[in-house]
C-alpha cells in the first residue's frame, strides 16, 4: 500500500462518519499529512456545516501550512458559493501546495472547476487515488448528479418458500419473516437513505410506520403512492411524527401529509423520481409490495436490491418478485439469508467489491 492509498483510505473512513447526516451533500473526509505523519483531519458532519477541508485546516490551527504538506480529500474541492464559501479558495488562502483527490465532483457547479482553480494558483493536484472505492461510497450523490434521479434501492423479505406474505391474512399488520437481528440491519439501511417508498396496498395491509427505531439515526421521508385514495386516514404513515409525501390522484383533506397530485395519464414512478430529484433527495428505499417492486424491476429502474429470506414457510400467498440477475454477494443475519444485488447496467464507475 503506497502512501497516497493509505491516507486516502483514512479520508474515506472519516467521510463515512457523515453517513445519514450530510445528505443531500456527499460524504467527504480530509487529512493533512507531512512526511507521512498526520497533522490534522476532519470531515463534513452535517448539511450547512463546514466542509471537510475547512474542518481539517481548522483542526490544524492558524499557523502556516508547511510547503511540503499534502492535503488528501476524497472529492474535488468545491468552487462555488453555496451554504459555505468555496473550499478551493480556502485552500489557496491557507497556503496549501499539494492536494490529492480521489475523483472529480460531477456537480455542474464544480465539475473540474475546483481542480482548475487550484492548479491555476500553482497548487499541485494528484487525481484518481482510490477513485472506484470513493465513487462507490458516494454512489447516491453521483447517481443523482449524473442521472437526474435518486439512487434506488429495492428491499423485500420473503419466506423460505418465496412468498412476501400469506393469505388469508388476519388483522392489519406486518407478518414477521426476518429475525430481530435482521430487523436492526433493515433499520440501519433506512437511516442511510433520504426517503422510503411504499404503495397503497402495503399501507392498507401492513400499516407500517416506515421510521427508524432499532438504531440511532434520522428517519427517512415517508412516501406513499395512492392515486385512488384507498389508504385509511388513521394509518401510521399519516401520524405526523415524520414528514410524509403522498402522491395522489386528488387532494385529501383527512390526512396529515404533503401531497403531490398525479394525473391518471401520468406515470407515477416517473413523476415521483422527477419530484424527488427536484427536492435534492439523493436516494430512496423501496419497501413496497410485489406490484410496486415489479414496476421498478421490469423497467430495470433500480441500482441495488437487498433480499432477505427468512425461515418461515407460508405455503401460499403473494409471490416474491425475482430480480433476474446473479447476486453480487450474500451473508447470514441470524437465521436469515441476505442477498445483495447491484444493477451493473446503471454503474457509471467500476467500483470495488461491494461493501454495504
Amino acid at each position: 500500500m503506497n502512501d497516497h492509498t493509505r491516507w486516502m483510505h483514512r479520508c474515506l473512513d472519516l467521510a463515512r462518519l457523515g453517513a445519514g447526516t450530510v445528505a443531500p451533500n456527499p460524504m467527504v473526509g480530509a487529512v493533512l499529512v507531512k512526511d507521512d505523519v498526520l497533522l490534522a483531519e476532519g470531515w463534513h458532519k452535517q448539511v450547512g456545516g463546514p466542509h471537510a477541508e475547512v474542518e481539517c485546516l481548522r483542526n490544524f490551527g492558524e499557523h502556516a501550512v508547511p510547503l511540503n504538506a499534502e492535503l488528501y480529500v476524497n472529492l474535488e474541492p468545491c468552487d462555488h458559493f453555496g451554504r459555505t464559501p468555496p473550499c478551493s479558495l480556502h485552500l489557496i488562502e491557507r497556503g496549501v501546495k499539494l492536494v490529492v483527490v480521489a475523483h472529480r465532483d460531477p456537480n455542474p457547479a464544480v465539475s473540474g472547476k475546483g481542480i482548475e482553480r487550484l492548479r491555476t494558483a500553482g497548487i499541485s493536484v494528484t487525481e484518481g487515488v482510490l477513485e472506484d472505492e470513493a465513487g462507490w461510497m458516494n454512489r447516491r450523490f453521483l447517481t443523482s448528479m449524473e442521472r437526474s434521479r435518486p439512487y434506488i434501492v429495492l428491499k423485500w423479505a420473503q419466506s423460505a418458500d418465496g412468498y412476501l406474505d400469506q393469505h388469508p391474512r388476519g388483522d392489519r399488520g406486518v407478518q414477521r419473516i426476518s429475525a430481530p437481528d435482521t430487523d436492526v440491519l433493515v433499520h440501519r439501511w433506512r437511516s442511510e437513505e433520504q426517503a422510503i417508498l411504499v404503495g397503497s396496498r402495503t399501507v392498507m395491509n401492513d400499516d407500517p410506520s416506515l421510521d427508524v427505531r432499532h438504531v440511532s439515526g434520522r428517519s427517512p421521508m415517508r412516501i406513499v403512492i395512492d392515486r385512488d385514495q384507498r389508504t385509511p386516514a388513521g394509518s401510521r404513515v399519516f401520524d405526523g411524527s415524520h414528514p410524509t409525501l403522498l402522491f395522489t390522484g386528488s387532494e385529501r383533506t383527512d390526512i396529515k401529509a404533503e401531497q403531490v397530485i398525479v394525473a391518471m395519464n401520468e406515470d407515477p414512478i416517473d413523476r415521483l423520481l422527477t419530484e424527488l430529484h427536484g427536492r435534492s433527495v439523493r436516494s430512496v428505499l423501496v419497501e413496497g409490495g410485489a406490484e410496486l417492486l415489479g414496476h421498478f424491476i421490469r423497467r430495470s429502474l433500480w441500482d441495488e436490491a437487498r433480499v432477505i429470506t427468512g425461515t418461515p414457510l407460508f405455503g401460499s400467498g403473494t409471490k416474491a418478485p425475482s430480480i433476474g440477475m446473479e447476486r453480487t454477494t450474500s451473508f447470514r443475519s441470524a437465521n436469515d439469508q441476505v442477498d445483495l444485488y447491484v444493477n451493473t447496467m446503471h454503474r457509471s464507475y467500476p467500483g470495488p467489491s461491494c461493501s454495504w
